[in-house]
């Protein structure tokens, strides 16, 4: 049975206007390179390209976005401003500092004035031609594009030419926990989830946990869609493989921390944000201390949202700078070393829509300490250990019982297969397939009834 897809039009019409570098991110960017990788082939059948939304139709992405990265500007600003303050500032100068650079970056340089910027280029490039999308066309949404309600306008317009739309969502965390976000955000979400239910014609999740959630969410709306609209694809983990690091290339703050396996420290890598738990980790440790046990702690992420309090428990810890640390300017290549170099990985999150630092961490060939939430039964696999996050003595006790026994020392029990996105996108185009196909056959048998 022929699919009816001859064309697959990925739409990243956020990501490319943003210089995010979130899991979301990651994914739409590792999508627009592999369709196109896909589609050069020559047995492929199905052409595969990313596209944007401009002036209320869907465009092919231009070769300066492309050569950007599919990203807003070709610098990782963010990272350059952090990496510019020294090593060895204190971790609670480091945060006033990052918080004063934010506040220049859009004093100086004002969103209002880069949109202006940008409507410029637009006017002097040459115009870009517009997909035209129809009948044989599938439109996948991959972005986080609840801040751009008009391009409901754009999928109607494609629906009604003939094409297919799906959405692949990669989860529904501000609105199962709302506590997690601010009110405007949490509203953003939630209206453009509600709506999105009832405007496209299926849905893709990253995993099963996540497509069993939408299914439910679909069910609480009341959406016209049926349970063979909708599927999940395991993501792609594009992870480079472990080289020789050159000493010389990490910071010495860093290379001190995790100079001797026995003595270094367990590892969390996240934004920091209160989604992500940090407070328990903390309290785990404590009793850690209090217990007598000489272990360390490494938070290594950015700083995210309603978290000062979180900050200001860091920043003052009688143990941080000794065994406890927090490293939020870490670039790719110490960021290997510390993977490489931690005893463990610990991942105290209370929602996930997939937990990619749990997959980095196994292929650094790190035993995984999770909290046993569906998301990290599934990614993590049963060789890993799980704690409640109602009990911070239970994290303890795994710990202390991995310290006694020097677990470090061991091969981790790996029970799961994690693959590039290059065998990943074959697999996505013939689940979209499969879900276009099923959503043709609703229509089919509703015009037959209609009739």
């Amino acid at each position: 049975m022929t699919p009816p897809m001859r064309r697959l039009l990925i739409d990243i019409t956020h990501t490319a206007s943003q210089d995010y570098h979130t899991g979301i991110q990651r994914v739409v960017r590792s999508l627009a390179r592999e369709s196109l990788v896909y589609s050069a082939k020559r047995e492929t059948q199905i052409e595969c390209f990313p596209v944007v939304n401009l002036d209320g139709q869907f465009v092919h992405v231009d070769r300066w976005c492309a050569a950007r990265g599919y990203r807003k500007s070709e610098r990782d600003w963010s990272s350059y401003y952090q990496n510019m303050i020294p090593n060895m500032i204190s971790t609670s100068t480091r945060l006033k500092l990052n918080k004063l650079g934010t506040r220049i970056r859009k004093l100086l340089y004002p969103r209002t004035l880069d949109r202006i910027w940008r409507k410029t280029l637009r006017k002097i490039r040459p115009e870009t031609p517009s997909v035209n999308p129809g009948p044989g066309d599938v439109i996948l949404m991959p972005d986080s594009w609840w801040d751009l309600p008009e391009i409901f306008d754009t999928i109607q317009d494609a629906q009604n030419s003939g094409a297919i739309v799906g959405a692949m969502v990669h989860d529904l965390i501000p609105i199962r926990y709302p506590e997690f976000f601010g009110q405007e955000l949490r509203t953003k979400f939630t209206d453009w989830a509600e709506r999105l239910v009832h405007s496209v014609d299926f849905f893709l999740g990253d995993a099963q946990a996540g497509e069993d959630d939408l299914w439910q969410f679909i069910q609480e709306q009341n959406a016209p869609l049926d349970r063979s609209h909708v599927g999940h694809v395991r993501l792609g983990c594009d992870i480079k493989p472990i080289s020789r690091i050159s000493y010389s290339r990490v910071p010495t703050n860093i290379s001190n921390i995790f100079a001797q396996r026995d003595k270094a420290p367990y590892l969390m890598v996240s934004t920091i944000e209160i989604r992500k738990n940090h407070h328990y980790l903390l309290d785990a440790f404590e009793l850690l201390w209090k217990e007598g046990k000489d272990v360390s702690l490494a938070l290594v992420g950015r700083v995210g949202w309603k978290c000062d309090d979180l900050i200001d428990r860091i920043a003052n810890h009688p143990e941080i700078g000794k065994r406890l640390h927090l490293l939020n300017n870490v670039n790719d290549n110490a960021l290997n070393y510390i993977y490489e170099r931690s005893k463990a990985f610990l991942f105290s999150s209370k929602a996930e829509g997939f937990g990619l630092p749990i997959v980095e961490a196994q292929h650094h060939g790190l035993h995984v300490f999770a909290s046993d939430i569906p998301i990290f039964r599934e990614v993590a696999g049963s060789g890993s250990q799980f704690f409640s996050l109602e009990d911070p003595s239970q994290l303890q006790r795994q710990i202390s019982e991995f310290e006694d026994n020097r677990g470090w020392e061991t091969e981790p029990n790996i029970t799961v297969q994690n693959e590039p996105w290059k065998a990943v996108f074959p697999k996505l185009v013939d689940r979209v397939a499969v879900l276009a196909q099923n959503v043709q056959d609703t229509r089919t048998e509703n015009s037959s009834q209609a009739a």
